[in-house]
Parts: structure tokens; C-alpha cells; sequence
């Protein structure tokens, strides 16, 4: 079990230079933005524009903080997005746009290669103890709220807001909160080129 503290994360440009990201997790852990099989990043949208384009890269997006985010796809209208608004799952080759609606906004995101790896992400909401159990690789997101804590067996930490777990093995995990809550949670499978994770 790994945890990536959101405060540890340097900011830097994004790959066409638009914005700036935090960069949670790659994998494998020597990949840059050319081979990575998994990448998750934290954004701070600060203007209007394009997104970076990936190919061949699937991508879930969600918005953490701000007034919402409006994107089109070649210039039709494809998302409104807000902070209780569904997952939004698209290719990295679309033409993306995207406008403010009132200000800074901040997003989360994961992208996997198609080729090497895939993912399935859903918010999951906790106010109170809960199990979860997974049978492969396992992203976990602290998007709202004050603290979770995880009990993964061989250790025990605690979740603050946007840090991300990750967890290579499967297994059983044992989530508390005192409030109520909202995660990210990402189930992870590797392709037989993809199973490059260290942790």
C-alpha cells in the first residue's frame, strides 16, 4: 500500500504547456508522457483553451474545486462539468476545449494506454466505516473531505484531501471516516506488456 501525498507533488507544465498539473502517479515509475502505461494528475485550469492531446490514451476526468468547466469536442458541446457532476470518460485523441464558467478550476485525472492497461473509475461516497475489497491494482482518491483512514492488513495511514492510495496487490481494505466523504475509486488491470507496476 502506497500512499502519494498531494502537498509532496511538485507543479509542472502540462504537455502542451496550457496549465500546470501535479502528477500523483506514473507507471511505470521511469515512464515520462510518452510511454507511460498508467498516469494520475491533479490540474489547475487557469485559462480557456485546448487540452493536451494523447493518443492512444483513455482518460476519466472529474472537477475538485471551482465554478465548473465547460468542454467541447470540435467545437460542439460535450460536458458541463461541476464537483457532483458523473465521470467523464473520453479518448485522449479527441480535440478538447474547455471554458471556465467562473474562474480557476482544479480536475482529477487518470489516463491509461489501451494498449498496455485499462481502468474503471466511480466516486464512492463514505460517512462512517466501510470494506473494500478489489482483485487487482487499486486507485484511491481523498476528492472531499477531511480524512479518511486505511486499514490494509500489513499497515494503517490516513487519507488527507487529495492525496491518492495505490495499491498493486489485491486485497481487502478497512475505510473509516469520522464525516462524510467523497472518494475516487479506480480499479486498474495491466495488459501482459503492462505489468510494470513496482510497489
Amino acid at each position: 500500500m502506497h500512499i502519494v501525498r498531494f502537498a509532496d507533488c511538485p507543479p509542472s507544465p502540462w504537455k502542451n504547456g496550457g496549465g500546470i498539473t501535479r502528477q500523483l502517479l506514473i507507471r511505470p515509475a521511469a515512464a515520462n508522457l510518452d510511454d507511460f502505461a498508467l498516469r494520475v494528475s491533479v490540474a489547475d485550469v487557469d485559462s480557456d483553451g485546448p487540452f493536451s492531446r494523447f493518443d492512444g490514451i483513455d482518460r476519466t476526468l472529474t472537477l475538485l474545486e471551482g465554478g465548473g468547466l465547460q468542454l467541447q469536442r470540435d467545437g460542439a458541446p460535450l460536458a458541463t462539468l461541476q464537483t457532483d457532476s458523473p465521470l467523464l470518460h473520453f479518448a485522449g485523441e479527441w480535440p478538447i476545449s474547455s471554458r471556465r464558467l467562473a474562474g480557476k478550476v482544479r480536475d482529477f485525472n487518470i489516463m491509461t494506454r489501451r494498449s498496455r492497461c485499462r481502468h474503471r473509475a466511480e466516486r464512492l461516497s463514505l460517512d462512517g466505516s466501510l470494506t473494500l475489497a478489489h482483485d487487482g491494482p487499486l486507485l484511491l482518491f481523498l476528492a472531499q473531505g477531511d480524512a479518511v483512514t486505511v486499514n490494509g492488513g500489513e499497515v494503517s495511514d490516513r487519507l488527507r484531501p487529495f492525496d491518492l492510495l495505490w495499491r498493486e496487490q489485491a486485497g481487502t481494505l478497512q475505510l473509516h471516516s469520522d464525516n462524510a466523504c467523497q472518494l475516487l475509486l479506480a480499479h486498474v488491470v495491466f495488459g501482459d506488456a503492462g505489468t510494470d507496476g513496482d510497489d
